[in-house]
C-alpha cells in the first residue's frame, strides 16, 4: 500500500511521511554532530521541497542558533511563524533567540503567546522552560 503524502511536508513534490522525517532528522543528526554546513544543507533542500512546511525552516533556525547567529535564528523562526501561526514552536524558538539577543521584553511576549497558542504543546513546555530558565537567571543577561 503507498503511503499518503505526509502533513509534514505538505510538499509541492509528493513525499510520503517517513522519507520527510527521515530528511528533517538527517539535519539534526548534523547539527547534533556540529556539521553546521551540512546540516543547512539539508534544511535548505527539506525548505525547498516543503515549502508551505514550518518544519525545515525551524531547523535552520537551529543550525543558527546553535553558532551563535541568533538574528539569523530569529529571521529562520519567523519566517516558519509566517507558514504556520497558530504553532507554538516557533514562536517558542523566536522567544528563545530573542532572550539571547537581549531583547527580554520582546522575547517573553513571543514566549508567553507560545504558551497561549497551544498551552500542551511541546512549544508551550519549550516556552515555559525558558520563562523559568530566565527567572532562576540562568540565561544571559540582557544586552546594554
Amino acid at each position: 500500500m503507498a503511503e499518503t503524502p505526509s502533513e509534514i511536508a505538505n510538499s509541492l513534490v509528493p513525499l510520503a511521511r517517513q522519507p520527510a522525517m527521515v530528511l528533517l532528522e538527517s539535519g539534526y543528526l548534523w547539527l547534533d554532530m556540529g556539521h553546521f554546513d551540512k546540516a543547512k544543507e539539508v534544511f535548505v533542500g527539506a525548505a525547498a521541497l516543503m515549502p508551505k512546511s514550518e518544519v525545515p525552516q525551524i531547523g535552520l533556525g537551529a543550525v543558527e542558533f546553535a553558532q551563535g547567529k541568533h538574528d539569523k535564528a530569529l529571521a529562520a523562526y519567523r519566517v516558519a511563524q509566517r507558514l504556520a501561526p497558530l504553532s507554538s514552536l516557533p514562536r517558542a524558538h523566536a522567544g528563545e533567540a530573542l532572550l539571547f539577543m537581549g531583547k527580554v521584553p520582546e522575547a517573553l511576549k513571543e514566549l508567553k503567546a507560545a504558551i497561549d497558542l497551544e498551552p500542551e504543546s511541546d512549544g508551550a513546555k519549550l516556552a515555559q522552560a525558558l520563562i523559568q530558565a530566565k527567572e532562576a537567571g540562568a540565561l544571559p543577561p540582557p544586552k546594554k
